[in-house]
């Protein structure tokens, strides 16, 4: 079979490490060039008052004429005249005669826009080369080019600078090499669309900050020659989705945003167009690859039997924001783990314990207030931390309990605390500063959580743990964390989330 490509883009900052190393993919794309003016440059004026400023500009002052031109009301371009254009010192009008004349900031204003809009640069639509159809993506200013290496059918890529390991990619090659037609206006202006409402929520999540992709509006001015279509592979990982409705899913190769509807369903759509990569997925799922069952009927019943246990063991999971969602992952990699004993699952289920944790912590401090935010300062020393810890809830916990967990940061409980009292509408901190920051508003309840139980102390030890052992996992320590351990800490937390969402009841 002819190769379809020997381009290879990526457009990770940085690569993954650990497990997401053996489940990257190279999927193959078709890349269109549209052009639009440059990103970032904005306009001083809007379309219609540009378009008011040329007529002016050429000698054409009468109003009911210009009305009749734009095809609008005289009504609107009196209001753009009078309250607008003139406001801004970009017109003016002669009192005697009422000749429309430009200023010198109206003609500079003029030719910045002409300007702007002849400077262009070229985006990249992307359009799949299995399935067909153009992603919900662009891709500004270049295209990322990255190094391979082949040896034996095998492609090899550098792995991160400290390891300075290959990393084998799996190559989704498509079976019919087929050139295909291009891309009509409607479907370009869709791709958009699509994109900049992928843009839009990524922004509300602050999940790029840079701005990378900020195109605004400049993309609806966008134009399009005649042209053939270049053939790429693109770098992507298979990873645990972040859709309850989904057991996995591919990363956004475009990196724009994790949450849409599309990059959610990618694999699926993949899967059912290519044996190969639909193998590939059973294996990342630890499934049996000869098995007849298509990889949307084998995670249709695996999230129907988390589903069953969530509703007989976690009844009021759904009043609790995002933890049915947390507990049907977390139940997924137990499992996974207990039929498999993969090594690599270990870390998988610990992040998921330690979020469904974080969602019963936070609900905790909006049900368990802090009377007020300023309960603690926000820079104590961790000697400090531990004395007022004592202070707290020296009755209920044994000094060594507090001890440890004196490491947390002050200004992250600081932040805790004050989201418990209303003054921040969020929060975005570790499991540890939440359970700090539970603690200090113990005393004001005689029935709260955290000493309702009788093995209190014991609960507390094994929150502890779980921080301290994600902890590890997410800084590459190199501490490994054994199966049994991790299990047992599986067990711990659904069983506290069970006595925590029974409270609720």
């Amino acid at each position: 079979m002819a190769k379809f490509s020997n381009q290879f883009l990526s457009y990770y900052d940085a690569f993954p490490k650990g497990n997401a190393e053996k489940n990257m993919v190279f999927l193959p794309i078709w890349i269109w060039r549209i052009w639009a003016p440059i990103a970032g440059k904005k306009t001083d004026i809007n379309v219609f008052q540009k378009t008011i400023l040329e007529f002016l500009h050429i000698g054409h002052q009468d109003r009911q004429e210009l009305a009749q031109w734009i095809g609008v009301d005289i009504e609107l371009i009196n209001l753009v005249i009078d309250t607008e254009l003139v406001p801004r010192g970009l017109i003016q009008i002669d009192l005697k005669d009422k000749k429309i004349t430009l200023t010198p900031k109206g003609v500079q204003t003029l030719d910045d826009e002409i300007e702007r809009t002849e400077d262009l640069q070229a985006y990249y639509l992307v359009q799949d080369a299995i399935i067909g159809e153009l992603w919900h993506r662009l891709i500004p200013n270049e295209l990322a080019l990255l190094d391979v290496q082949e040896n034996n059918s095998n492609i090899y890529i550098q792995g991160s600078r400290d390891s300075g390991k290959s990393i084998n990619v799996f190559l989704v090659e498509p079976r019919e090499i087929k050139e295909p037609q291009a891309p009509t206006p409607y479907k370009i202006n869709q791709t958009i669309k699509n994109h900049n409402m992928a843009l839009r929520g990524t922004l509300i999540r602050d999940d790029d900050p840079k701005g990378k992709y900020l195109d605004g509006q400049n993309l609806k001015n966008f134009e399009f020659y005649p042209q053939k279509p270049e053939a790429f592979f693109i770098l992507s990982h298979l990873d645990e989705s972040l859709d309850s409705s989904h057991v996995c899913q591919l990363q956004d190769p475009c990196h724009v945003s994790k949450y849409d509807e599309w990059i959610q369903s990618l694999h699926f759509d993949l899967a059912t167009k290519h044996q190969g990569f639909a193998k590939k997925i059973k294996r990342y799922l630890k499934q049996d690859i000869d098995s007849d069952e298509t990889i949307e009927e084998f995670e249709t019943r695996l999230l129907e039997e988390t589903s069953f246990e969530l509703a007989v063991d976690f009844p009021f999971s759904e009043r609790i924001e995002n933890l049915s969602q947390h507990l049907n992952r977390l139940l997924t990699r137990k499992k996974n783990l207990e039929e498999k004993r993969n090594y690599f699952d270990i870390d998988d289920l610990l992040n998921q314990c330690q979020k469904a944790l974080e969602a019963c912590f936070k609900h905790m401090l909006c049900h368990w207030k802090h009377k007020h935010a300023n309960t603690t300062p926000k820079q104590l020393t961790r000697e400090q931390i531990k004395t007022v810890l004592v202070l707290q809830v020296g009755e209920y916990f044994c000094e060594d309990l507090l001890e440890k967990i004196k490491t947390v940061n002050s200004s992250h409980v600081f932040s805790a605390n004050g989201y418990s009292a209303g003054r921040f509408p969020q929060v975005n901190v570790s499991l540890k500063p939440l359970i700090v920051s539970s603690l200090l508003c113990v005393t004001e309840y005689q029935q709260h959580p955290l000493i309702l139980r009788k093995q209190h102390q014991q609960d507390l030890q094994q929150l502890i743990e779980i921080c301290e052992l994600r902890n590890q996992g997410s800084h590459d320590s190199g501490e490994e964390v054994d199966i049994t351990t991790a299990l047992n800490l599986s067990e711990f937390t659904l069983d506290w989330i069970s006595f925590y969402t029974a409270i609720e009841a």
